[in-house]
């Protein structure tokens, strides 16, 4: 069960759409979605370095609680404290469950 105050940090989802660019080509971009959870819980996860092109990197890697929706999806971006992240899990508690939990990895936007 997930406690309403624990819900304290703002969400955006985005998911990506296709659209036209005026010149007859398509043009992938994110657009935010309606009908799915505006508020989380931000659960911190520790930090991960790595070496990217020959510079040490660091990964933003959090956990995020919101109530449930079907709509989200691990295709889906997510904006939380202005940092854009994939979602690469999710552990959802089914039909019955009233949450789910979304494993994060930040992006550069």
């Amino acid at each position: 069960m997930i406690l309403s105050g624990r819900l304290d940090t703002v969400v955006s989802f985005k998911s990506l759409t296709a659209g036209a660019d005026g010149m007859g080509a398509t043009t992938e971009t994110w657009a935010t979605m309606s009908n799915v959870p505006t508020r989380a819980e931000y659960i911190p996860m520790r930090g991960i370095e790595q070496v990217e092109a020959g510079k040490l990197a660091a990964k933003m890697v959090f956990k995020l609680r919101i109530r449930r929706s079907d709509s989200i999806t691990p295709g889906v971006r997510v904006v939380v404290r202005g940092v854009t992240a994939k979602i690469t899990g999710i552990e959802d508690s089914g039909r019955n469950g009233m949450d789910m939990v979304l494993w994060c990895e930040g992006v550069e936007a």
